[in-house]
């Protein structure tokens, strides 16, 4: 090495590949093993394929072996030209193998499989080009063709690998002439016949290795060109046309991405007939993948300039079916080739549809990834830009709005979410449509009329500006000037309060009410002074009282509430301490029943509003409003902070008075209102509860007021219904009917477990006071429920009040509820004695009898659920129902009627617990069948036990006329036992034509009985009858 005054000169880059020094292979190939194959950087693989000659010369096989094995070394092309020398040198069989274990054992992903298929081709073009014909014959025979035919016949995993190994050989065929006719020639020997095969799955994998390689014509068969693109094209018809639904759809895209590839080389007719059978049938098929396909197929086409005219002529034919498909990803795919066309140089989206077409589509859709597709097409005909033309831009707004409202909307809610308008551009915006609005509704002389079209457009102006506002509201907020976001608010504040103040009557308001939602409260204080101030007078109308409240409610929660709490102070003047005191300190109200509906119904409309809902729940401040857990000490404080629970609860006390009443005797409140009152008192808490994290406390007192709620009911309502007049009759079913409903609505809304959670946990007994033994042992609210559920079942008990007390006791037999669980079963067994009492004193509405009967259907559905029912009750229902089914189908001293006629009609009992309940599920009428086989049709049963011998015969032939009745109405209604009835009726048939050859006293038995056996049986009569 040469030294120059001292100066060692240093070696070459050893990074550098073209630099890199012959002996360090080794330590390369050292390396290498290291990484296990793995993580390679392709600067280390430039390397070893710097010095490739070396390593294939001196390296032994194992290491080669597990370089080809590494798929890591073919990230870069050096890597590919390193493994193909290295597949040559291992061997060509050793290579195959490797690559199968590779496929099979390890999943190695699509791209490495592509990879491989990149080092087969290098190695045959390399072999090719040295004119090495034996190792390109070797690497065609033992290699390409092995892998053709895992690609066609392998498991379908393997197969779609494989066929990504080969799908390298594509660019090869079409770059080098040689490797084209080499693939040809492989490909023509084994797919036509794979292609006909009658595996689906092989038949499938060849179509896709067709349309991969299409068209297989080489160099060499110029003159017979034509015929094979012909016999190839014939394929791809029938390919079109096949019953296989994954080749069909397979065939529709590829068909149409090979004509728009190959249009110059295709013949015209044919091109045409394929084209036209896939868009007037294939974007009809009947299979969604199949339509989908043929988009996916037209898109191909898109920007082709050779098939321009076609692919239009085609889209339009496909795109007025397919935006008005029943399929989601049919009108998805639709819509996407439409948004292509705004790319497209030469041809626009309204080539393909008309503009107002494409308004009602949008208007029509409703999936929001179809919509966003439109959004762009949309935005064709409304552009947006930095200098805009308010004028042109409002006749493109008012030309759209005419067309559709909903699509108008749609547009300009999308607009912020897909980034096609930035802060400036929405703020504009906002401000444009604000400034329309405001000149249609600050006209001189009186405000516009409901039905005026400049009010309509108002309306729909400022609806697109509250939602340009809400869809970009963090855009404004973070993005943009601060000056353009306060001129919004203050645009929305001067607008709102000129709404509240002229348009209070009209539609408009609920737009208004939702922009003072959510708009800052500092841009609306001159509107909050007079909506406050209409509300607290009284003067708001009735159809515009919820969209008052609402933004009432935005602008001073606290002024609302007072209000109401105000309103609902009559309870206190007439049924409170209040009503005790001279008339000179009470408040003027006015007439109650007016003040109190009213106060009630705005409670109502606070409470069910989304927009105040979601205000109360995230504001502790209002749950002790609600619940009136807040103590005050002062007497002259306590009736000013009187909340909600503690006055509706008064509602016990003045329905009492009113049950009290005589008839005729006016009552202080309306019927309508007490009820309306009472489902307050139960709503009320569960609402504050459900609203709000409670804690063990509020817990407790919510418990504890039901419980009250229920002693209550059950003392002075459901164990006095009996005393109550017929003058309260109508009151009482209300009363009782509201109660039930509002009952399951708690127990749906809030989980009354079967002890409180203070008592759940029992890990530490020791520690338990006597105190709290006694709670624990206290009836718990599913108890009460079931209690005043029982008390219900009785004969007294209408129709109308009966079904909601089904439904309470059905949702009791949750789990939760499991000491209520025997109460229940108890009742189930009692529905039909109730069914069969009701049916004697009245009849069924159509509409009481389904009621009755689903509920009875579900509450047994529930009640076999739990453990309470068990054999017993199960049988004592069964008998009872058969015994009622005899008794209301029998008439004394009359003929049975015959069931097979037409104009037949059961019994209302037999009709709803026979025909209705037991028979309807299979399970039940197993059950039923089996009952009735044992112990009414068996000869041994109790059922034809006689005391009296003398009149055995009369005893038996009656029993068994009410009894041939009942199988012959059970053969007809019956789904899943005919034959078991039919072997029944004839066994029934065999006995009584033995008591009529044996029996000495016929003539003791009435005509009318004899006369029901012969029309029910179709037996003769003996002589004498």
């Amino acid at each position: 090495m040469t030294v120059i005054s001292g100066f060692k000169m240093p070696k070459s880059n050893p990074v550098t590949p073209n630099k890199q020094s012959p002996e360090d292979w080794n330590d390369l190939l050292n390396e290498f093993v290291q990484k296990t194959g793995r993580g390679l950087q392709k600067t280390f693989i430039k390397k070893m394929w710097a010095v490739h000659e070396d390593l294939l010369a001196n390296a032994k096989s194992s290491p080669l072996r597990m370089m080809f094995f590494s798929p890591a070394l073919t990230i870069c092309p050096e890597g590919v030209k390193l493994v193909a020398e290295v597949f040559v040198k291992i061997g060509i069989s050793n290579g195959l193998t490797l690559l199968e274990k590779n496929i099979t054992k390890f999943d190695i992903t699509d791209a490495e499989c592509q990879r491989y298929g990149e080092v087969f081709k290098t190695a045959w073009l390399d072999a090719y080009q040295d004119a090495s014909f034996d190792l390109t014959e070797e690497i065609e025979t033992d290699v390409i063709r092995i892998i053709c035919q895992y690609a066609l016949y392998g498991q379908k995993p393997f197969a779609a690998k494989f066929r990504k190994v080969l799908s390298a050989f594509v660019s090869g065929k079409k770059k080098d002439v040689n490797f084209a006719e080499m693939i040809t020639r492989i490909l023509n020997g084994c797919l036509y016949r794979a292609m006909d095969a009658t595996n689906y799955i092989v038949s499938s994998s060849a179509v896709e290795l067709f349309f991969m390689f299409f068209p297989l014509i080489s160099q060499e068969e110029l003159e017979e060109r034509e015929n094979l693109m012909a016999n190839q094209l014939r394929y791809m018809s029938d390919l079109l046309r096949s019953d296989i639904v994954s080749v069909r759809t397979q065939a529709a895209s590829s068909v149409l991405k090979a004509l728009a590839e190959y249009w110059d080389i295709i013949p015209k007719d044919m091109a045409k007939e394929l084209l036209t059978f896939i868009i007037d049938v294939l974007s009809r098929d009947s299979v969604v993948g199949v339509r989908v396909a043929v988009y996916d197929g037209l898109n191909e086409m898109a920007f082709i300039p050779s098939c321009m005219n076609v692919f239009e002529h085609g889209l339009k034919c496909a795109v007025q079916k397919g935006v008005l498909d029943a399929s989601e990803r049919v009108r998805l795919a639709a819509f996407q080739a439409m948004a292509r066309m705004k790319q497209h140089k030469f041809i626009s989206p309204f080539d393909i549809i008309k503009r107002d077409d494409s308004i009602a589509v949008f208007e029509l859709e409703t999936v929001e990834e179809c919509r966003r597709q439109l959004v762009p097409v949309m935005h064709i005909i409304m552009p947006i830009s930095e200098n805009i033309d308010e004028e042109q831009y409002r006749l493109r707004v008012n030309h759209m709005l005419k067309k559709s409202r909903i699509a108008l909307l749609t547009y300009f809610r999308l607009l912020g979410p897909m980034k096609i308008i930035d802060p400036k551009q929405a703020g504009k915006l906002i401000i444009m449509f604000n400034m329309w609005a405001y000149r249609y509704l600050r006209r001189k002389g009186d405000p516009l009329p409901e039905t005026s079209e400049g009010l309509k457009k108002a309306r729909s102006y400022l609806e697109c500006s509250l939602i340009i506002y809400m869809s970009c509201k963090k855009m404004l907020l973070f993005d943009c000037n601060e000056n353009i976001k306060s001129k919004c608010d203050q645009q929305f504040g001067k607008i709102v309060k000129l709404i509240f103040e002229q348009y209070g009557n009209t539609p408009i308001l609920g737009t208004a009410t939702a922009i003072s939602s959510v708009i800052p409260k500092e841009s609306l204080k001159s509107v909050a002074t007079d909506v406050l101030a209409r509300l607290a007078d009284d003067e708001v109308p009735e159809e515009a009282l919820e969209p008052f409240l609402e933004s009432a409610i935005h602008f001073n929660p606290d002024a609302v509430f007072d209000s109401l709490s105000n309103g609902l102070d009559v309870f206190y003047d007439l049924y409170g301490d209040q009503s005790k005191q001279t008339k000179k300190k009470k408040r003027n109200i006015g007439i109650p029943d007016e003040l109190l509906t009213s106060t009630l119904k705005r409670l109502k409309y606070t409470i069910q509003s989304h927009s105040t809902s979601s205000l109360l729940a995230t504001n502790d401040i209002f749950k002790p409003k609600i619940l009136g857990l807040m103590k005050v000490g002062d007497a002259s404080i306590r009736r000013k902070t009187k909340h909600f629970f503690q006055k509706v609860d008064l509602v016990r006390e003045a329905i009492e008075v009113r049950l009290s009443k005589k008839e005729n005797e006016d009552c202080a409140l309306r019927d309508e209102t007490l009820i309306l009152a009472l489902e307050f008192r139960f709503i009320l808490p569960l609402y504050a509860v459900s609203e709000n994290q409670e804690g063990e406390k509020e817990r407790m007192k919510l418990i504890e007021s039901i419980k009250a709620l229920m002693d209550w009911f059950e003392t002075n309502i459901a164990k006095k219904m009996c005393d109550f007049g017929d003058h309260n009759q109508d009151f009482f079913i209300k009363l009782s009917t509201s109660f039930l409903n509002c009952i399951n609505v708690a127990l749906s809304a809030y989980d009354f477990k079967t002890r409180p959670l203070e008592y759940e946990d029992e890990e530490d007994e020791e520690n338990h006071s006597p105190t709290r033994k006694d709670k624990e042992d206290e009836e718990t609210v599913a108890v009460k429920i079931a209690r005043i559920v029982r008390s219900f079942v009785n004969s007294g008990t209408p129709i109308d009040v009966y079904v909601p007390t089904l439904r309470v006791a059905a949702t009791l037999c949750d789990d939760s509820y499991s000491e209520a669980h025997n109460s229940i079963a108890q009742i189930l067994r009692f529905t039909n004695k109730w069914v069969h009492s009701k049916c004697e004193l009245e009849t069924f509405s159509p509409e009481q009898e389904k009621e009755t009967v689903e509920a009875i259907r579900h509450l047994y559905k529930r009640v076999i659920e739990t453990g309470a029912w068990d054999e017993k009750c199960s049988n004592s229902m069964i008998n009872n129902s058969i015994i009622f089914s005899f008794h209301s189908s029998s008439e004394a001293e009359k003929e049975f009627e015959d069931p097979r006629h037409e104009d037949f009609k059961p019994s209302q009992f037999i009709s709803m617990v026979i025909i209705k309940f037991f028979l309807k599920d299979k399970s039940i009428s197993d059950e039923f069948f089996n009952t009735l086989s044992c112990h009414y049709i068996n000869e041994n049963s109790v059922y034809f036990n006689c005391e009296d011998e003398d009149d055995a015969t009369f005893f038996k032939l009656s029993r068994l006329a009410a009894l041939s009745h009942f199988l012959r109405v059970l053969e007809r209604y019956s789904k899943y036992h005919t034959s078991l009835i039919k072997n029944e009726i004839e066994h029934i048939t065999t006995r009584v034509l033995d008591i009529f050859a044996s029996a000495s006293d016929l003539n003791t038995v009435p005509h009318h009985v004899m006369n029901s056996l012969s029309i029910l049986l179709d037996v003769g009569l003996p002589d004498g009858f």
